[in-house]
């Protein structure tokens, strides 16, 4: 009798398992549409407030707010963009329209009218300007400044500019606005007025204290190019002029200074400029700005043409017969006209000597066309300094003003590896030049970036950051005695290594905070003495700094000073402080935590958490960090379906390298049971372990997709050996599929295999070395990397010759000197081992992989009469943009995976294909 209770309880016990893993709905695609995700976060100054957006893939997206303190929450439909006011009473935000309503609109091709809402933060009394989508705040939070987008057939040139004054409520109406500022500290609003008559062209300051108008300047010209000071004690502004000589306009620059005690007006034109070359003209369409000291204004400066003079000169009469053989002699005597120069508007011409091919001059022709020269005119010292020029065409201006770095990067070109440059050192208020480096790599860290306060220059080279000492004149090794690597050791590419990184400086240009693998240095500017700032080798965590103050250019060491954390091999994250050389564990958790924020005035932070089977939440917390609160989460219709989780694999490569790979259960997972698995492939994926992946109709490769469907996913790592790009996926990828099929918990006959773009590439190769995947997709892979390599990235206008040489390709020459390189790692020449069916997916209008790989490999499979479908895309480019073809490529490659891997009956399509008649019937 006791066996036979035992019995019935353990029954009883699994008919409540079996029930409530039943009550757990299979997601289906209908269901999609409910999930959520978030968007903008913004936090009140005095961290009291707290505001996010929810996005809903098929529904109203919200604007949602909380008090931290007194937990009074507000919801406003259909509103992002949240900006909250300096004194902490208001908020602002975007209103938009229902998704009904947008998704009529995106039918129709029309855009969505937007206007401004905002809401009084202590009384919850909300309001909103129609047809309103820009909107600032004075730095004090007591005027709100709202832009009014122009009425349809208005011929005005500005738009109605909406000044609140949110103090008493009231409303200063100003028309024909082109441009408006408030300064720094929330005293004045600038702006310019241009109207369809233009003696009503104008620039005017309002005070926001007394109210008074001040017109600054009124013409019939135009006024553009407002801008504030740093602190917003002066303005600048540029007005147009025409010449009656020159085919071009040229500029007179506005500047008002002093706008506290005694304001002051200048003008500068050419003629105020000397040493200005008379071939050279203020351009009023550059941008101009003054220096935070008020002694400098830059501006932009390019050439004159001259207007074509009008011949006025009588013609001379015909010439009398007996001048004839005269004038044949002469005729006979001219040089040819080269009939090349009658160039049709339609012909290119591509020469080898080029700088840039023509694809890339057409897409930088508006940019090259407007390009002008850096100009400086110092008021203290009443001269004139051209810093750019044709020679060194491109400059950046250093800390405080004082300093500028130019370089000259054309006697390099055309550059078919990596970027060269030589740059100079100018000296903004003597125009004297120095010499920092010839031939110098031309990258962002490799280049001579300023410190704060303009005391040195840094840059990376022969694997060490150096600075150059402005005063001293002298370059400085400053990491070259560390043990420890400060270059990517992990870069793959064909070029020279980057480095790991740098935060910053602290305050004073005293310490350069720099990068290796996982911690944090600081290098003394002077070389006199380093630090270590974190250990993180010792549990192998990535230290970074977190840089939660925008507005400061430095970091304050005697403040706390916030670091994310990455487990490199375990994936966890999260945030740490450095506070007085002590580093203390804040949070850190097996999730995936970023997008940090902090409140202005107060130690109140917000950041974003989730894992794969965790939706993305908000987590406010104090400046102790020792009490958070989850603020907001999202999905909670999860619950309701089944969903997987996910967990790491480790697996070595056939060259014996320690690797890792994301894997992600199927929803309806049940130990024992074999699954079909799909591995993604791109290069280093793991790192997406703890992502949550919305599930979605129109996103392809949809890892959540796939596991509510009863696949397992799988995302390995793989790393490059130079010159064979292909092999080496191989060499990764296979062995990790390996391991994951010893768990037993994958049907090794139903194992597909899909990536696009590097990925698809890289999925088409590996199915030419292996018969380990029973089905493969590619989305646009390259199949002939020699036709490939000489192919154009038509989304940028440059050769992909570059790309196969310094980057993704991982080849160190080109194709000629690397033939059978290429070839050994093509999948078009290797399409003969191919025993996988293959469906590519394509573009017509590509920029990225010439939709023509496609047809390369499209015409050798079918030649091989091999399993192969090509799927093209009419108008769309790298990625699928236009609904209906998202959720096509989406439903297809489902239908593909479930026929040759689940041996479900395929679609017509699939069998056939579909006729170019059938498809015009539809």
């Amino acid at each position: 009798m006791k066996k036979f209770y035992r019995l019935l309880l353990a029954g009883a016990l699994l008919a409540g398992i079996t029930g409530n893993a039943q009550t757990k709905k299979q997601l289906k695609p209908e269901d999609y549409g409910k999930w959520q995700s978030l968007g903008a976060t913004a936090i009140s100054n005095n961290g009291a407030w707290l505001a996010w957006q929810m996005m809903v893939q098929k529904d109203n997206d919200s604007l949602f707010l909380e008090n931290l303190l007194t937990k009074k929450k507000y919801a406003i439909a259909f509103a992002s963009g949240p900006v909250f006011s300096g004194d902490n009473q208001w908020i602002a935000y975007r209103v938009g329209v229902s998704y009904k309503e947008s998704e009529k609109l995106e039918e129709q091709k029309k855009p969505v009218e937007y206007s401004t809402g905002y809401m009084n933060l202590v009384t919850g009394r909300q309001y909103s300007i129609k047809n309103a989508g820009r909107f600032s705040f004075s730095e004090n939070g007591k005027f709100l400044a709202i832009t009014l987008d122009p009425a349809k057939g208005n011929t005005e040139k500005g738009s109605i500019l909406l000044l609140r004054n949110l103090t008493d409520s009231t409303t200063r109406t100003i028309g024909n606005v082109t441009a408006s500022a408030f300064n720094k500290k929330g005293d004045f609003l600038a702006y310019v007025i241009e109207g369809a008559n233009d003696a009503a062209n104008s620039v005017e300051l309002f005070n926001l204290n007394t109210y008074a108008l001040k017109v600054l300047a009124s013409d019939t010209c135009r006024f553009s190019q407002l801008t504030w000071q740093k602190n917003g004690d002066a303005l600048c502004f540029m007005k147009t002029v025409k010449s009656p000589d020159h085919e071009e306009e040229t500029g007179v620059i506005y500047t008002y200074t002093n706008v506290y005690k005694t304001p002051a007006l200048t003008l500068l034109s050419n003629s105020d400029l000397a040493g200005l070359p008379k071939d050279m003209r203020i351009v009023p369409t550059a941008n101009i700005g003054l220096s935070e000291d008020i002694t400098s204004v830059f501006f932009g400066l390019n050439k004159w043409t001259e207007k074509p003079k009008k011949d006025t000169a009588k013609k001379a009469p015909a010439a009398k017969d007996s001048t004839r053989k005269d004038s044949a002699a002469l005729v006979k005597a001219a040089p040819k006209k080269d009939s090349s120069l009658k160039n049709p508007s339609g012909l290119d011409i591509w020469h080898w000597k080029d700088e840039e091919i023509q694809p890339r001059q057409k897409l930088t022709y508006n940019q090259d066309k407007n390009a002008n020269f850096l100009g400086v005119y110092n008021f203290d010292k009443k001269n004139f300094i051209q810093v750019a020029d044709s020679v060194f065409p491109r400059a950046s201006i250093g800390g405080k003003q004082k300093i500028a770095v130019v370089m000259n990067d054309t006697k390099y070109k055309p550059a078919f590896k990596e970027d060269y440059a030589d740059f100079h050192l100018v000296d903004l208020k003597t125009g004297t030049r120095k010499l920092l480096g010839e031939k110098k790599l031309a990258g962002y860290y490799t280049g001579f970036n300023s410190s704060p306060d303009g005391k040195y220059l840094t840059y990376f080279a022969d694997q060490n950051w150096w600075v150059y000492d402005v005063q001293q004149n002298q370059h400085r090794n400053l990491s070259g005695g560390i043990k420890t690597d400060f270059w990517n050791t992990k870069d793959d590419h064909p070029a020279t290594k980057p480095p790991f990184g740098m935060a910053g400086w602290t305050k004073g240009d005293k310490d350069l905070l720099v990068y290796d693998e996982y911690n944090i240095y600081a290098l003394q500017a002077d070389g006199k003495k380093t630090r270590k700032l974190t250990s993180g080798e010792k549990d192998e965590i990535v230290f970074r700094i977190v840089r939660t103050d925008a507005e400061n250019e430095y970091f304050d060491e005697t403040k706390p000073i916030i670091l994310s954390a990455y487990g490199d091999k375990t994936k966890r994250s999260g945030f740490y402080q450095l506070n007085k050389g002590q580093v203390q564990e804040l949070v850190y958790a097996d999730k995936a935590m970023g997008r940090l924020t902090k409140a202005k005035d107060a130690d109140v932070y917000a950041y974003l958490q989730q894992t794969f089977s965790e939706s993305p939440s908000v987590v406010a917390v104090n400046g102790d960090w020792k009490k958070s609160t989850v603020v907001a989460t999202t999905n909670p219709q999860q619950k309701d379906y089944a969903w997987g989780k996910s967990e790491l694999v480790n697996f070595t490569n056939k060259k014996g390298q320690q690797l890792q790979g994301a894997l992600f259960y199927p929803a309806d997972y049940q130990p024992g049971k074999k699954y079909p698995m799909v591995v993604y492939i791109y290069e280093i994926l793991s790192n997406t372990l703890h992502g949550y992946t919305s599930p979605n109709e129109r996103s392809a490769y949809n890892t959540t997709n796939f596991t509510t469907n009863g696949y397992f996913i799988f995302r390995p790592d793989i790393v490059y050996d130079i010159n064979e790009p292909g092999m080496s996926a191989v060499n990764c990828v296979v062995p990790a599929v390996e391991e994951v099929l010893k768990t037993g918990m994958i049907d090794e006959n139903k194992v597909g295999l899909m990536g696009h773009s590097w990925g698809a590439y890289q999925t088409s190769f590996i199915i030419t070395q292996t018969n380990l995947f029973k089905a493969a997709i590619a989305g646009a892979p390259l199949t002939d990397l020699i036709s490939m390599s000489m192919s154009i990235y038509w989304n940028s206008g440059v050769p992909d010759q570059k790309i196969f040489e310094t980057s993704q390709g991982r080849f160190d020459g080109p194709w000629y000197d690397r033939m059978e390189e290429h070839i050994r790692n093509s999948p078009m020449f290797q399409a003969k081992n191919i025993n996988t069916p293959l469906m590519v997916a394509f573009g017509d209008k590509d920029g990225a992989v010439d939709w023509h790989q496609g047809i390369e490999m499209y015409g050798t499979l079918r030649r091989m009469q091999k399993p192969h479908i090509m799927l093209v895309y009419a108008d769309e480019n790298h990625g699928l943009a236009k609904k209906e073809n998202q959720i096509d490529y989406q439903k297809r490659q489902f239908e593909f995976f479930d026929h040759y891997l689940l041996g479900k009956p395929a679609p017509k399509w699939i069998e056939e294909g579909v006729k170019y008649s059938e498809k015009m019937k539809k």
